[in-house]
């Protein structure tokens, strides 16, 4: 067998070739039905909430603001230059993923966590942030943790919540058992709290932050905790089938964290583009850039440019400048105790 060695090298060094051409080279894609949309109608559809602050939620003009929000309109600047090129459609939990599936929408950024039986029927991207679940209550009902929600009342949104998992952790954890009112929205839950219907209210960490900064008449009145045992990776989420529309938005995300990583702010975006190292210059406009995804050279820029990096998300519309104040915990850089990192652009 020894006389055959030379020979299989010389397979093995093909076959390897063979596989870094494979690998390497740029994807022949078939016709991606959502991107043509975009195109053609010139402006980005995403799934929106029916009004969380600090998430998705219009204001007095209509005009949705929030992180969601403005994820969609990255991913707008990013295939059509311009981050106003996008619309709205405000969505509950059940309606959501039909609403992909049916290409009412094309592009889901609405507080969806990613578990198995959802990944099977719909596609995601990719992880933008992570949350857990939290309870609403009032101060004077001296409600303090998960075992003081014995016998009372709970408002929460049924229809595909994962949060009612976490009310009935708590229950199994504490042998204790909980009064649950459903309701078709996340928004009537809340409202039903606040009219004094309910005891508590759960919902997402963040939403329940937003909803006692936003909407409660003396925030102080109300306090929060957590409950669960379960950090929620909230992801991204398109239909099943477009490998066109996945990369673009799974490496507009990337974008976002990369940027904050590097330190490119929308405030300096143009100034590293011209004199920043080999990779800014790169990945912000250099020829040829943007022919891979099948984007303009520039797709990254005019995402950073117009929208921002990640923290900047982040700061203005859960953290320190928003009235929120949500610390960014696992949705940190790796390099501040959190979990994102960004891919590498060779």
């Amino acid at each position: 067998m020894l006389h055959q060695r030379p020979v299989f090298r010389l397979w093995a060094c093909l076959l390897g070739a063979g596989l870094a051409a494979v690998y390497l080279a740029p994807p022949a894609y078939a016709q991606s039905a959502a991107v043509e949309r975009i195109k053609s109608r010139g402006y980005v559809t995403c799934g929106a909430s029916q009004g969380v602050p600090g998430l998705s939620r219009p204001d007095e003009k209509g005009y949705y603001r929030g992180f969601d929000s403005d994820i969609c309109r990255a991913i707008a600047a990013a295939v059509l230059g311009d981050r106003e090129k996008a619309r709205f459609v405000p969505l509950n939990a059940g309606q959501r993923f039909l609403a992909l599936q049916t290409g009412e929408i094309d592009v889901l950024p609405r507080t969806s966590t990613i578990t198995y039986t959802r990944d099977m029927a719909v596609r995601f991207v990719q992880i933008y942030q992570y949350d857990g679940d939290a309870v609403l209550v009032r101060k004077k009902d001296n409600i303090k943790s998960g075992k003081d929600l014995k016998n009372k009342t709970v408002c929460l949104q049924g229809g595909g919540s994962l949060t009612e998992n976490a009310l009935l952790e708590t229950e199994a954890e504490y042998k204790i058992k909980t009064k649950k009112v459903y309701f078709d929205s996340t928004l009537q839950a809340r409202d039903a709290y606040f009219a004094g219907r309910c005891d508590a209210y759960i919902t997402d960490g963040t939403a329940a932050a937003g909803q006692r900064a936003t909407v409660a008449k003396n925030p102080d009145d109300h306090i929060m905790f957590k409950v669960g045992h379960m950090a929620e990776p909230n992801g991204l989420v398109i239909a099943r089938g477009d490998d066109k529309l996945f990369d673009i938005a799974r490496w507009t995300l990337n974008a976002l964290i990369w940027a904050e990583a590097a330190g490119i702010t929308s405030a300096n975006v143009e100034q590293r583009a011209a004199t920043g190292s080999a990779e800014d210059k790169r990945v912000l406009g250099a020829p040829g850039f943007g022919k891979v995804i099948g984007l303009d050279d520039k797709w990254v820029f005019n995402v950073i440019k117009q929208v921002g990096n990640y923290a900047e998300l982040w700061d203005r519309n859960l953290g320190k400048d928003s009235p929120l104040k949500v610390p960014r915990g696992l949705n940190a850089l790796w390099r501040n105790g959190g979990l994102y990192h960004p891919y590498p652009w060779d």
